[in-house]
């Protein structure tokens, strides 16, 4: 057993892609080194001054990947669009799961909240869980389309990206139920998300990005209380592993929270005072 109460030697999850590495994306390692990776490389790659101007950009060889390229402009429309369909996939498949195991079967609602008999985990969290875990290695292609276009990735950025890396694996690592709100929540996010970027991406300008961010702030806070009441649950999250992966998605989200307010309140805060300031 490990100290947190895991056995050590982990089966893959049955029906997963590449069950052979299912051990490797497993090891605590694996998430800690690429999110460190990956952080490091931002703040060496990140332009110091905000955003690059088009002869910086020449210069370092990324005018070809801008905006106005159309290779650029297809792999980010094809990007967004496919991470929009997966978590589309994923919200479907993770609501389906719920309300097969809350409501679809004869059992008290503090056994299905619990997921005491782990039917919610082999039914779909265990499955869905992981995949929605390993794509969160990809989504770092979001910082990278960023750096390509000669801007600055912000620290929101970085700390969503790295931090969302460590809390997926320690929900799906210690079979965490609670790890059903990142999952439920964050894949309907992303659908809605994602569409919204793959239209930018084309020329499009549809509205509401601030309520996008809104929406964002809004599972953050719902999903930590939830969250938290599995600790005050009896007999719900009972292992040492279960209850270290509470905490560490709890911890995620309170500094995410407030990144994602105060980016708010910067960008639309000001948007709003140029408003008033014009219509005065």
């Amino acid at each position: 057993m490990s100290s947190l109460g895991v056995i050590d030697k982990l089966t893959a999850i049955p029906g997963v892609p590449f069950p052979e590495y299912y051990e490797f994306f497993m090891d605590w390692k694996t998430p800690v080194a690429i999110a460190s990776t990956y952080a490091v490389a931002i703040h060496l790659l990140n332009p110091k001054d905000g955003k690059l101007s088009r002869v910086e950009a020449k210069n370092r060889g990324v005018s070809n990947a801008s905006s106005s390229s159309k290779f650029m402009t297809a792999f980010v429309f094809l990007h967004n669009f496919a991470l929009a369909v997966y978590s589309m996939i994923t919200f479907y498949n993770m609501a389906s799961g719920m309300k097969r195991a809350w409501f679809q079967r004869d059992v008290d609602t503090h056994y299905a909240y619990c997921d005491t008999d782990e039917f919610l985990w082999d039914e779909s969290l265990g499955y869905w869980g992981y995949l929605f875990y390993l794509s969160k290695y990809y989504e770092v292609i979001d910082t990278a389309i960023i750096l390509l276009k000669g801007r600055r990735s912000s620290l929101l950025q970085t700390y969503h990206h790295s931090g969302a890396m460590l809390t997926m694996w320690a929900g799906i690592r210690y079979k965490a139920t609670p790890i059903w709100i990142f999952v439920l929540f964050n894949s309907f996010v992303h659908s809605v998300m994602y569409c919204y970027y793959a239209a930018t991406s084309i020329g499009l300008h549809p509205p509401g990005k601030r309520y996008l961010t809104s929406i964002q702030i809004s599972q953050f806070l719902v999903g930590m209380s939830l969250a938290i009441s599995y600790l005050f649950v009896p007999d719900c999250v009972v292992s040492p592993g279960q209850r270290f992966a509470v905490f560490v998605n709890v911890g995620y989200l309170l500094p995410l929270t407030y990144l994602f307010v105060d980016f708010a309140r910067r960008t639309y805060g000001k948007r709003i005072a140029a408003s008033l300031k014009k219509s005065n």
